[in-house]
Parts: structure tokens; sequence; C-alpha cells
């Protein structure tokens, strides 16, 4: 498996419950607000075009791969169990 950073700007108030409810159903932690850790056997380009749909054109997303143990403070509940899991 591939661990993967997933960051996003998400220009105007609108429905992203698509993009939430997606990131929800795959092997991920939300860290903060827009950013989540992700586990999958895919490329970051995988990541990011199949994540990409759930998006508007003025919107950002970022999808980096990792394979160090990130360092953090204050992460969102779960964080800890997550990295735990897969380091």
């Amino acid at each position: 498996m591939a661990l993967f950073s997933v960051t996003y700007d998400l220009i105007a108030a609108k429905d992203y419950d698509a993009l939430i409810d997606r990131l929800k159903e795959l092997d991920t932690v939300r860290v903060q607000a827009s950013h989540w850790l992700l586990s999958v056997d895919n490329t970051a380009k995988e990541v990011k075009d199949h994540l990409a749909q759930y998006i508007d054109d003025d919107d950002k997303l970022m999808v980096i791969e990792f394979s160090k143990k990130p360092v953090f403070t204050k992460a969102n509940a779960g964080t800890n169990a997550w990295l735990g899991a897969h380091f």
C-alpha cells in the first residue's frame, strides 16, 4: 500500500459531501479540516484523477506520496491510531 497526503481548497461555498463521503469510504484519517492521510494501491496521479471528479474546476487539490511517519501537533482524533496501523 502507498501512503498519501491529500489536501484541498474548495473555493466557493458548495456541497462537497460527495468528496468527503468518498474519502471516508477509503482507508483514510482526517487530520485537519481539509487534510487527509490515505492508504491505497494507486499512484499519486491516479488518486488525484479519481478525487478530482468530486470537486469543481476552480478548486485546488494536492496529493503527495510519503514513506516516513509524519510528525504533528494537535491533529484530529484518530490520527495516532491510523498512523500506528500504517507504520
